[in-house]
């Protein structure tokens, strides 16, 4: 079973004093535009016996954060539709990637359309191998 996990947001704002980043503890957080979304969910024991967690950031908005996690629960899917392709995935994994240069943002569409999608977009995410990929 998914625990619920949460939405938060932060930023890359570094402490004056040692450096380190200040993440939550940015006083400059509630200002609009500054920091972006993260959420993150526990999920099950794995066979190591290790707690896992998911975490993913870099939306502009908490709504898209939240739209980002419910997906991964499964919340605003259909039933009947529940498995998720690769094709799919990606296509969410271009908008999760806020901060890219035009560029940069061109080259991995590029790389999405012509490479991944082609022979990719049709597998479920979760049937996903490293030997599929090669």
């Amino acid at each position: 079973m998914v625990r619920q996990g949460g939405v938060y947001k932060r930023c890359s704002c570094k402490d004056a004093v040692d450096g380190n980043r200040l993440g939550v503890r940015c006083p400059r957080l509630d200002e609009r535009g500054h920091g972006s979304w993260y959420f993150s969910l526990e999920l099950p024991v794995g066979r190591d016996g290790q707690r896992h967690r998911v975490r993913r950031g870099g939306f502009a908005s908490r709504a898209a954060a939240e739209q980002a996690r419910g997906y991964l629960l499964g919340n605003d899917i259909d039933p009947a539709t529940a498995v998720v392709t690769v094709g799919q995935w990606l296509d969410i994994w271009l908008e999760m990637r806020q901060n890219l240069s035009f560029s940069t943002r061109r080259l991995y569409s590029q790389h999405v359309r012509d490479y991944l999608k082609p022979y990719l977009a049709s597998v479920p995410l979760r049937s996903l191998t490293v030997a599929r990929v090669q």
